[in-house]
């Protein structure tokens, strides 16, 4: 079970770091598949399903791949991938859905009830902030600069907080959880 947190952390450190030196350092694709092989020692060690996330997973590990080869400014320039980093958002949010799922049942295997009070506590700030994330930048576009300018700071740093407190809550909840993979001391 501690792999599989070191994995998935491991993994969303890759999505979140972008280190663009020619191509990007710390490519997406490689962090989705370090999530899918996370996802997949979790859910199993846990006897859950998790279908939907791996189907999430490989789309998103084929669909980043040219985030490797492109930098900000040629997605800009090239007018039918205007789009693609929303989409690549919108995605990773469902995909982050799926896995607090099965975090859910993950959570309800430890012997107290904190790991769960936690686990839905950051779902709930996740997807808040993540979702009002998403919908409010197109209507940044349309508002003029002054007021633009600074409501895009705020959105930037309120999504890089609570990535952060993602990474941070994934190693926390690692920590709650024996180095051997024995559950019967929590069942």
């Amino acid at each position: 079970m501690r792999q599989g947190f070191k994995q998935l952390i491991l993994g969303f450190l890759f999505v979140l770091l972008k280190i663009q030196i020619i191509v990007d350092m710390l490519p997406d694709f490689i962090g989705y598949i370090f999530i899918y092989n996370g996802i997949k020692q979790i859910a199993s060690l846990s006897n859950q399903s998790y279908d939907k996330l791996k189907v999430l997973c490989i789309a998103l590990v084929i669909i980043s791949v040219p985030n490797f080869f492109l930098n900000d400014q040629m997605i800009q320039q090239i007018e039918w991938l205007k789009h693609y980093p929303s989409l690549l958002a919108l995605i990773k949010i469902v995909l982050v859905y799926y896995l607090f799922i099965l975090l859910l049942g993950v959570a309800k295997l430890l012997p107290t009830d904190e790991a769960l009070f936690r686990t839905n506590r950051m779902f709930s700030w996740y997807m808040v902030i993540m979702l009002s994330t998403s919908l409010t930048q197109p209507f940044f576009m349309n508002i003029s600069m002054n007021i633009s300018i600074p409501l895009m700071i705020i959105v930037i740093i309120a999504s890089f907080i609570i990535e952060l407190s993602f990474l941070i809550y994934l190693r926390n909840i690692q920590k709650c959880f024996p180095k051997d993979n024995v559950f019967e001391k929590f069942v």
